[in-house]
């Protein structure tokens, strides 16, 4: 035992050699595993003197594998020995004291609470079988060695609440999983329990909390807490009941006891019951009657708790509303019960604190599904009710109002406090929201009073009024338009004719009108500018606004704030506005533009602890800073640039004056030479300039497919296609350039059409031959918008591109992944790869397959598709990948059908599913087979929706080559297939006469049929 003593000592002093720690640690295990290591550790644990806590902590450990893995292995000897011991250490050390003097013994409280699990385990194992006496044990205990007046003895009961607490973890709580045959075993530990020990525990808990209600605060909670445990699983009646009732109402009101009284009654209103039994149980309790005589004026955590309690008498009312019949007494009592509850519920929804606020939520939740039924129902709310929504909503309004401590834009600890309230505040728009269902007259009314009058007060009182009462203002006029469903409406007409205002286009009218952007708070502009965009439609009607939203955009409210969280956002809600009103933009670009004119300068910033090299930087990186956001503010001033009203020669003006800057920056920073010290930065600015360019390019409109631009700007945009191109073609080693090239030239491509052509192969070679998976993902969807925006022009492009693709694509996807994150990249390559092919096809450039240069590697290319259908268990993958074979079958299928005139065989006529030499045999031998043994694989779930879309592609597979080979194909499934699956003949020609009557949907149906007969 010494020896084990040192190990453990050993093994957690940390500044023991590494080598006796290493031996240490080996001998603890030894003595773990050992056939008798654990009565070792027993004897150690309970001798006296005792050894030191960290040892006796090991060997409880010990002890509690053997009973946790190895108690089968025990024999009953050995498992009696196990408790006698146990339960004479109980009597020594928790009963008689070991000469200790003191209340309590003096173990360590995490001993104490590991003792009293290892006692539970040994519980587990004999209680049903040999220790039916296993808590009159411990009640003879209790009632020995007592002293004083005490019945009980507190070393004693001290453990009993910790044995008691420990059995319900391990046997009732339900947060813990647990498999099959445990649940079994503690099912029969409870119905065990129930026969006379739950009643025993239960007056024994009742007596605890009557005899030290006066003297030991510690024992009556965790008496509370225990039976709240238990209250799930006991009889209720052993509960609730005259006696324990009072006794917990009695602590109720006791500041001592409250809250544990508290949680102790939340729990049995919250125990599992039918309806109505719980109905009756919520009446017997009274609990508002009671809660209405406590005191909620200084304790915090009380209010919290009584709260929780309100929030769960609440819920479980609603929950009887609901699935009671609506002509029942009992419909009519819950609600009785729930209208008592209200004025409580208002109270904790609108407290100060926000915990206590929250606790509430689900009972809100249940109330205002019942008023819109009730609403739903009746066609309309009682008075009382239509007080109480009112009511809600004004307490649900001032509750989203920052608090005064809490201060906007995250300056206090970090933001946390304005976290944890912003995320409150997305909670209670639900309620809004809800409300808007329940009454949409009485919603609109409150809130455009609400708004309406503080923007008043605005204009009377001005800056005297603090930015939180605005801020809030401004907050539920745009949460009005998110309660909305449907189109918003802003002024009332008639025959085309304005004859009013409603009262969303009174509030916007109002926030515009009223300056309230002036206010020199952030929080105010911002708000003005995420309504402005909101609300943009109202701007279409009342277009003599709009030159007041553009100047308070563009001037020190927005893009020139001095608060960059607010130059950020105002880039991106700018662009939006220009873009959603660009017709309306007319008589302001020339304006707009020359206040815009500081701000297009790219000025790139190396992050902190920056480490050159070649591809250090990934294009998240390299968005990081103020580039980020003025790729919008970019995207705005292209769109205004090419408003359709200002004259070509301006255009072209506008055009010049915003794209030669960035130009002549790229010029100057690609002559920086490597070795140069800023090259680092130069690379990083050439990435920032040639975004700026794309960005630009993306507000200009895209040019007539199939033809060149006669634009004035065709030019201009010519020159940055070129200089991109250089970039690229010095510095394609670098991904973030690479990475900006593509999205440059993703709109390049629009803006000029066809005469992007000739400039495609440079792009193509540049972006590709270096490139990593993560980019050839982006770069897939690329090509497929190229193929598809200029087929059939693009053929010898793609002709030569195929196989240098394929090949880079294969390279990725034939390395093992070396981690999670590596695993899902090829995953998404391998998903745009399948998606690029089944494209191919899509949009009609399947040749690009079979031309001279490709040809040889068809097979190869198909190959891939199969095996992603035998590896992948992926819905969505292996439909892309049955699609590719389906349209494969579709052009190069062909073979010979039976001429409906003839019996000779004949190439069909209409030229459909041309034959390709070579194709046949891969189709018989690769093709075919697949579609039937995926299928039959125990993984192919044939219930999920995603499932039945694959099979809906195999069918049309089968479907398709009936068409094709007709009898070739018969003959095929019957003589050569359907043997190699050892299919019976009768269900062979059953299939095949549902491959010829049937349409693929109802095929589908059938082959999920097929495959069950097959498989019984």
């Amino acid at each position: 035992m010494d020896q084990v003593e040192k190990a453990v000592a050993f093994a957690l002093d940390p500044s023991m050699d590494s080598s006796l720690k290493s031996q240490a640690i080996d001998f603890c295990e030894q003595v773990r595993l050992a056939s008798d290591g654990w009565q070792l550790c027993l004897a150690l644990f309970v001798r006296f003197p005792k050894s030191t806590p960290e040892a006796r902590m090991f060997a409880l450990q010990v002890l509690e594998d053997v009973l946790q893995n190895r108690f089968n292995s025990l024999q009953a000897a050995e498992a009696h020995y196990i408790r006698t011991t146990l339960m004479d250490f109980v009597k020594s050390e928790y009963v008689i004291g070991n000469g200790e003097e003191g209340e309590f013994s003096t173990e360590p409280p995490y001993l104490k609470n590991k003792f009293a699990h290892s006692l539970t385990l040994l519980f587990l194992q004999l209680y049903t079988s040999s220790w039916r006496g296993f808590f009159d044990e411990f009640l003879l205990f209790l009632r020995t060695n007592t002293t004083g007046t005490k019945k009980t003895n507190a070393r004693a009961i001290d453990l009993f609440l910790r044995v008691l607490t420990s059995i319900d973890e391990e046997v009732a709580n339900i947060v813990v999983p647990r498999g099959k045959d445990e649940n079994n075993r503690n099912t029969i530990i409870k119905d065990t329990m129930r026969i006379d020990d739950v009643q025993k525990i239960t007056s024994i808990l009742y007596e605890l909390l009557k005899d030290y209600s006066e003297t030991n605060k510690e024992i009556v909670e965790s008496c509370l807490k225990i039976i709240g445990y238990y209250i799930a699983w006991i009889d209720i009646s052993l509960i609730v009941n005259e006696a324990y009732i009072s006794l917990l109402y009695q602590f109720l009101g006791d500041p001592r006891f409250r809250i544990a009284a508290c949680e102790c009654l939340t729990e049995i209103v919250y125990k599992g019951m039918k309806p109505l039994d719980k109905l009756k149980l919520i009446q017997i309790l009274n609990l508002t009657e009671i809660m209405v005589r406590l005191d909620l004026s200084d304790d915090i955590d009380f209010v919290e708790h009584v709260a929780k309690l309100t929030n769960v008498l609440g819920a479980e009312l609603c929950k009887i509303w609901e699935e009671t019949d609506h002509s029942s007494e009992a419909k009519s009592a819950a609600y009785e019960q729930i209208v008592l509850l209200l004025p409580f519920l208002l109270k904790f929804l609108g407290d100060e604190y926000d915990d206590t606020s929250s606790a509430v939520f689900s009972f809100v939740t249940g109330i205002q599904s019942i008023l819109k039924k009730q609403k739903k129902k009746k066609g309309e709310l009682d008075g009382s009710q239509r007080e109480f929504l009112a009511t809600l909503l004004n307490v649900v309004v001032i509750k989203m109002r920052y608090d005064d401590e809490t201060e906007w834009g995250g300056i206090d600890e970090d933001g946390e406090e304005e976290a944890q309230f912003l995320e409150i505040r997305k909670s209670l728009k639900g309620f809004l929201d809800a409300a808007w269902k329940i009454d949409e007259p009485l919603f609109t009314t409150y809130v455009h009073s609400a708004v309406i009058s503080t923007l008043n007060n605005y204009q009377i009182r001005g800056n005297e009024i603090g930015w939180r009462e605005f801020e809030l203002a401004l907050h539920l006029l745009y949460l009005y338009g998110e309660a909305q469903q449907g189109q918003l409406i802003y002024f009332h007409k008639q025959n085309n004719e304005i004859v009013g205002i409603t009262p969303l286009g009174e509030m916007v009218l109002k926030m515009v009108e009223s300056n309230i952007s002036a206010y020199p708070h952030p929080s105010i502009p911002l708000y003005f500018f995420e309504n402005a965009v909101r609300y943009y439609q109202f701007f279409e009607t009342r277009s003599d606004l709009i030159p007041v939203v553009l100047q308070t955009f563009v001037d020190t409210r927005g893009l020139h704030h001095s608060n960059k969280q607010i130059r950020s956002r105002s880039c991106y809600l700018f662009h939006r506005f220009i873009k959603s009103l660009k017709s309306h933009m007319n008589g302001y670009v020339a304006t707009i533009l020359p206040m815009v004119q500081d701000l297009m300068i790219v000025r790139a910033e190396l992050p902190p602890m920056f480490n050159s090299g070649n591809n250090i930087w990934g294009k998240d990186q390299a968005m990081n800073g103020a580039i980020s956001d003025q790729i919008y503010l970019f995207e705005a001033v292209g769109t205004l640039i090419t408003v359709d009203s200002i004259p070509s020669e301006n255009q072209l003006k506008f055009a010049e004056e915003a794209l030669n800057p960035f130009l002549a920056g790229m010029q100057q920073s690609l002559n920086v030479d490597e070795n140069d010290p800023n090259h680092s930065l130069s690379v990083l600015q050439l990435h920032h300039l040639i975004m700026a360019i794309g960005s630009i390019g993306k507000g200009f409109p895209d040019a007539p497919k199939g033809q060149t631009p006669n634009v004035p700007w065709f030019g201009i945009f010519r020159q940055s296609t070129e200089a991109t191109l250089v970039v690229l073609k010095r510095l394609d080693r670098f991904e973030i350039i690479r990475d900006a090239a593509r999205f440059a030239f993703a709109r390049f491509v629009n803006v000029m059409g066809t005469e992007i052509l000739p400039y495609i192969p440079s792009l193509i070679n540049g972006l590709l031959n270096e490139s990593q998976v993560s980019e050839l993902i982006d770069f897939l969807p690329f090509i497929g918008l190229i193929a598809h925006k200029f087929k059939p022009s693009i053929f010898s492009t793609l002709d030569n591109l195929i196989l240098p693709l394929v090949n880079k694509v294969f390279l990725f996807l034939n390395q093992a992944p070396s981690g999670t994150d590596e695993a899902l990249l090829l995953m998404d390559l391998r998903r745009a790869y399948l998606s690029f092919l089944l494209n191919l096809f899509n949009y009609g450039m399947e040749a690009t397959l079979i031309t001279e240069l490709n040809r040889p590697h068809l097979e190869t290319i198909l190959q891939t598709v199969i095996n992603y259908v035998k590896e992948v268990p992926d819905s969505p993958l292996l439909r892309t990948s049955f699609s590719i074979l389906s349209k494969a079958i579709s052009s190069w299928g062909g073979g010979l059908t039976k001429s409906s005139e003839t019996d000779d065989m004949s190439i069909r006529p209409n030229g459909i599913g041309q034959s390709l030499p070579g194709f046949d045999r891969f189709m018989y031998e690769q093709i075919f087979p697949i579609c039937f043994e995926l299928p039959m694989k125990s993984s192919f779930n044939r219930a999920d929706g995603q499932t039945v879309l694959v099979l809906s592609e195999i069918c049309g597979i089968l479907k398709t080559m009936l068409l094709q080979q007709d009898s070739l194909f018969v003959d095929y499934l019957k003589n050569v297939l359907f043997p190699s699956m050892n299919c019976p003949s009768e269900l062979a020609e059953e299939f095949i006469q549902a491959l010829r009557q049937l349409e693929v949907k109802a095929l589908r149906k059938y082959f999920q049929s097929f495959i069950q007969k097959f498989k019984s």
